[in-house]
C-alpha cells in the first residue's frame, strides 16, 4: 500500500470553515495532521463543529491549540513559536498554513519552515478601504506575499491582484467552498418580502447605505419589505442606530450569529445584500449561494465574476444609497415575475463553479505537483 503524504495544516478560528470541508475530503488522500488555533471566547463551539462534521470515523489527526492572548499580541510569540515547532515535529513533506501570526509570524515562518514545501493562504490580497488596522494589515500582506512563493488565492480577482505585483509565484486559485450550515429548519416566509444582511458589520461594509436606502424607499411610500440585519458591531448605537428613520421596516439581531441558527436565516430571507464599498473576497456570499438567496450587491469588480446583473442577481452604484433604492425598489415591484428565474441561474452558476469535487481536485493537483 502506497504512504500517503503528510501534511500539517495549521487553521486560526476564523478560516476553519474555509478549511474544514477541503480537509473532510482530502483526509482520504493524504495523511493530515491538523492544528486548528482556538480561540478562550468561543473555542469550544468551534471544536463541537469541527467533531461534528468530521465525525467519529475521521482519519485526520487534530491538535487543538488554545490561544490566550488577543490575535495582534506580541505575547504570542512563543505560543506560534511552539505551534510552528509542533507541525514541524510530525516531520511532514508539505506544510498548508492560514494562520498569519500578526505581527510576528512571517519572520517565524521564514526562519523555521521550508518555505519551498509551504503553501501559505492568502484571503485578502488586497486590503478593503476601511478595514481594521487598515495600513498594517496593508504593510504585514506584502511581507507575507514577497516571503512565500506557494500561495493560494480564492478568487479570480485576488490572483490577478497577485500576479499582477508579485512575480515568479507558484499560486493555487481555488474557490472557497460554499458554507454549508446545514438544512433548515423552518420554511422560507410566504409573506412579504425580506432583505438580509449578515455577518460581522465593518465600515467597508457599508450597511450604512442600506440605512439611507430604506429611508429613501419610506419616503416614497414603499414598505412592502423588512430587513433583517443579522451580525455582531461594536459601534451599532453611535454608526448605525441613529440612521434608522423607521423602525418597523426592520429586525435586528445584532450580535454574533451562532452556526445554528444561520440556516433558518437564510431560509426565512429573500434577498442577500451586500453595499461594500471594497471587499478582497467575501465568504458570507458563498453562504447565500449555498440556501439560494439571490444576492443584491455594489457594481465593485471583485463581485463581477459571481454576479451578473439581472441574471444571477442584482447590482447597484457603489457607495449610491439611492441607486440602491431604485434597485430595492425595482425588485419589489418584479418580484413575483423574476425571482425564481434569478434563483435557478444563480444555482446553475454554482453548479459550475462552486461544486466541491472540483474545489478539492484543485488542491490535490497542486499539493502533487509541489
Amino acid at each position: 500500500m502506497m504512504t500517503k503524504k503528510k501534511i500539517s495544516w495549521i487553521t486560526p478560528t476564523c478560516y476553519v470553515d474555509v478549511d474544514l470541508p477541503i480537509i473532510n475530503k482530502l483526509q482520504v488522500v493524504y495523511d493530515i495532521h491538523w492544528f486548528v488555533i482556538l480561540q478562550p471566547k468561543d473555542g469550544e463551539n468551534t471544536k463541537a463543529y469541527i467533531e461534528k462534521v468530521l465525525g467519529k470515523e475521521k482519519l485526520v489527526r487534530i491538535f487543538y491549540m488554545w490561544q490566550k492572548h488577543r490575535i495582534r499580541s506580541i505575547k504570542n510569540l512563543f505560543f506560534i513559536y511552539n505551534l510552528i515547532y509542533k507541525a514541524k515535529s510530525v516531520k511532514p513533506a508539505v506544510y498548508y498554513t492560514s494562520e498569519y501570526a500578526q505581527p510576528v509570524g512571517v519572520l517565524l515562518y521564514k526562519w523555521l519552515l521550508p518555505l519551498n514545501k509551504t503553501i501559505a493562504a492568502c484571503h485578502n490580497v488586497t486590503t478593503p478601504k476601511g478595514a481594521n488596522n487598515e495600513k498594517f494589515t496593508r504593510f504585514y500582506t506584502d511581507k507575507w506575499l514577497s516571503t512565500f512563493k506557494n500561495i493560494q488565492t480564492f478568487s479570480r480577482s485576488q490572483y490577478n491582484a497577485l500576479v499582477s505585483k508579485y512575480k515568479n509565484k507558484n499560486v493555487l486559485m481555488a474557490h472557497l467552498a460554499l458554507k454549508d450550515y446545514g438544512e433548515p429548519t423552518k420554511a422560507q416566509r410566504k409573506e412579504g418580502i425580506t432583505f438580509l444582511v449578515f455577518g460581522n458589520i465593518v465600515r467597508y461594509k457599508r450597511i450604512d447605505l442600506l440605512l439611507k436606502a430604506v429611508n429613501i424607499l419610506n419616503k416614497r411610500g414603499v414598505t412592502n419589505f423588512k430587513v433583517k440585519i443579522a451580525g455582531n458591531c461594536k459601534n451599532w448605537e453611535t454608526n448605525y442606530a441613529p440612521l434608522i428613520k423607521c423602525p418597523e421596516r426592520y429586525d435586528l439581531d445584532i450580535r454574533r450569529i451562532p452556526n445554528e441558527a444561520v440556516a433558518d436565516l437564510f431560509a426565512e430571507s429573500d434577498y442577500f445584500v451586500m453595499p461594500y464599498q471594497d471587499i478582497a473576497q467575501s465568504g458570507a456570499i458563498t453562504v447565500a449561494f449555498r440556501y439560494n438567496i439571490p444576492v443584491l450587491c455594489s457594481d465593485i469588480d471583485q463581485f463581477s465574476e459571481f454576479v451578473t446583473d439581472g441574471i444571477t442577481g442584482f447590482i447597484f452604484k457603489s457607495q449610491d444609497e439611492k441607486s440602491l433604492a431604485n434597485k430595492m425598489e425595482w425588485i419589489l415591484k418584479n418580484h413575483q415575475q423574476v425571482y425564481n428565474i434569478i434563483k435557478l441561474n444563480e444555482q446553475k452558476f454554482v453548479d459550475e463553479n462552486f461544486s466541491l469535487s472540483a474545489i478539492v481536485d484543485k488542491y490535490q493537483s497542486y499539493i502533487d505537483k509541489l
